[in-house]
């Protein structure tokens, strides 16, 4: 996670697994994970079926860590205040920046340094890249088995 904000460590973290559900993560992690989703949508107004593409699209990149569909991760980013709905459900637009919670604001802030002249997909694939460069060098150092002696041993003989 070099170069990763603190902020964002368990962020880091997430994103390179498969199979997360939003539910089991614990609540910092979970308002990351959709802060990184919130970071990738458009502010401006969407359709319902725009929203879905967007959210789809995201759950196939960034956030393909994710085990919700796009209809469940919607709910969640209005349930949390990042994602703000029309009554009827027709329109939904990211939430500014300035309307979230002071705590979440911060986290807005992280999620724009972090992804800025990058973009939120482009810095996933690099720490997925990473953490799978570091486990193709794990599984050639156990395949290569343990290093060979430098000599003959000598435990166990007789002085």
């Amino acid at each position: 996670m070099t170069g990763t904000p603190a902020a964002l460590h368990g962020l880091a973290a997430l994103v390179v697994k498969d199979g997360v559900a939003l539910g089991g993560l614990g609540e910092d992690t979970r308002q990351q994970a959709l802060g990184l989703v919130w970071a990738g949508l458009e502010p401006e107004a969407m359709t319902e079926a725009a929203i879905n593409a967007a959210l789809k699209r995201q759950l196939a990149g960034a956030v393909r860590c994710l085990a919700t569909d796009h209809v469940e991760l919607r709910r969640w980013l209005c349930d949390a205040g990042w994602l703000c709905r029309d009554g009827w459900g027709r329109s939904y637009q990211r939430a500014a920046r300035s309307a979230l919670p002071a705590a979440r604001q911060a986290l807005a802030t992280a999620l724009e340094q972090a992804f800025a002249g990058v973009g939120a997909a482009a810095w996933v694939e690099g720490l997925r890249a990473a953490r799978a460069a570091e486990r193709l060098a794990r599984r050639r150092a156990h395949e290569a088995g343990p290093p060979a002696a430098a000599g003959p041993s000598t435990a166990g003989a007789a002085p």
